[in-house]
């Protein structure tokens, strides 16, 4: 017969293989004070086991919500960025050095608090209460980060029994305006957790646009999401034309192989109507990728590359999926974990251009929204004009490949 300990070791076996793939992103929370245009930022670049997410509407408890979800999700439990129509909006890090007993038995739910912080919370002083309410222990062991349309920034260092608040308005805490994390909090155990190159990949480069007076969302795809500097060795893969038309080794650097999306949610300056909060998406591996703007009040009214609009799965997921599969084409023994640099410069260069013209457009749509009220039409003629003028994904993967020699 089986003995008592091994159908117990057994028993914990099973439920770890049940558990979700962890969560590993990069992060900032921005203040308005920090900001070119005087509007607050979330950031997430997401690092996740799963390839395919979109964008999707919601309905909560107390308010409508748009956010990003996994696109294999069938009961849609989980949000992993996103904003309400109250201007509130959140994000989260996995991290791995507060010790929460509750998750060596039970799965992690940070995806499942989001979408119902969404639904409820209303600012950054409501989640903070909805956060103290929560039933413990909570099953988490995460960095949230979130802001609200009255400028509230603000990071969350949450585990079972217990939170640190780290207040990006506060000069003191914070004297630049804005707070970085990737996987360990500043409150956990020294020295444990994940993402410490990264935290200082990202430090660098936010510290840099802030001395210039440069963040802004189009920079943070752009500078952070595609880049490729390593702090530890203080090298800079995209300039140095010779590396960057070779293969690399996957590591340490902002984008990674498990990237899945980077999203920014900017949010309202004071006195501008908060339906102009708009979450920027770049889906797929963000190298490879463009960014599309969604609107909560839109509701439904989502762009379709960034919406489940073929076989649940989104255009610009997809597109970006095939060139990441491209940029990664090893899969023997240790391949998997070198790139090759020129398809990743040549797919930035690619897709560029449908970036910049979706960031101009949705800038005079969030403008104007700011500035005169909610208009409908106008997301509705943005988003027509993004269909019109999406890129065609074969014409775009042959065309990079054309011009990437075999190394």
């Amino acid at each position: 017969m089986m003995s008592r300990s091994l159908k117990y070791l057994l028993s914990l076996l099973f439920v770890v293989m049940m558990l979700p793939a962890a969560e590993a992103c990069t992060s900032a929370v921005i203040s308005a004070r920090a900001t070119k245009s005087g509007r607050p930022l979330l950031w997430k670049h997401r690092d996740t086991g799963t390839e395919w997410n979109h964008i999707e509407h919601f309905r909560g408890k107390r308010f409508a919500f748009t956010g990003l979800v996994n696109s294999d999700d069938a009961e849609r439990k989980e949000v992993w960025a996103g904003a309400n129509e109250r201007g509130f909006a959140i994000m989260n890090t996995a991290s791995y050095n507060m010790k929460p007993d509750s998750l060596k038995y039970l799965p992690e739910r940070e995806g499942e608090v989001m979408k119902a912080a969404l639904g409820e919370c209303g600012s950054v002083a409501e989640f903070e209460e909805f956060i103290k309410n929560m039933p413990q222990p909570r099953a988490l062991e995460t960095n949230f980060g979130v802001i609200d349309a009255e400028g509230g920034a603000a990071y969350f260092e949450v585990w079972d029994y217990g939170y640190t608040k780290y207040d990006a308005n506060d000069t003191a805490q914070c004297p630049n305006g804005y707070i970085i994390r990737s996987n360990y909090s500043f409150s956990g155990v020294q020295d444990e957790g994940m993402g410490y190159i990264r935290y200082q990949n990202a430090e660098y480069l936010l510290h840099r646009a802030y001395a210039a007076g440069a963040l802004s969302a189009e920079w943070i795809f752009e500078s952070a999401s595609r880049s490729f500097f390593n702090a530890m060795l203080n090298t800079d893969l995209m300039s140095n034309p010779s590396s960057a038309s070779g293969w690399a080794i996957d590591q340490d650097y902002i984008p990674r192989k498990s990237s899945s999306a980077s999203v920014v949610v900017e949010g309202v300056a004071k006195g501008e109507n908060v339906d102009a909060t708009t979450i920027w998406s770049v889906l797929g591996y963000p190298p490879c990728g463009y960014a599309v703007a969604s609107w909560v009040k839109a509701a439904d009214e989502i762009a379709y590359p960034i919406a489940a609009a073929d076989n649940g799965r989104s255009a610009a997921n997809r597109l970006a999926v095939s060139l990441k599969r491209k940029v990664f084409p090893v899969s023997r023994g240790n391949g998997s974990r070198y790139m090759r640099m020129d398809i990743i410069s040549r797919s930035i260069e690619a897709m560029r251009p449908y970036e910049q013209q979706s960031i101009r457009a949705a800038k005079t749509v969030r403008d104007k929204i700011a500035k005169d009220g909610f208009n409908l039409d106008l997301i509705k003629e943005y988003n027509r004009q993004i269909k019109a003028t999406a890129p065609d994904a074969e014409a775009i993967v042959s065309a990079v490949v054309a011009q990437s020699p075999n190394l």
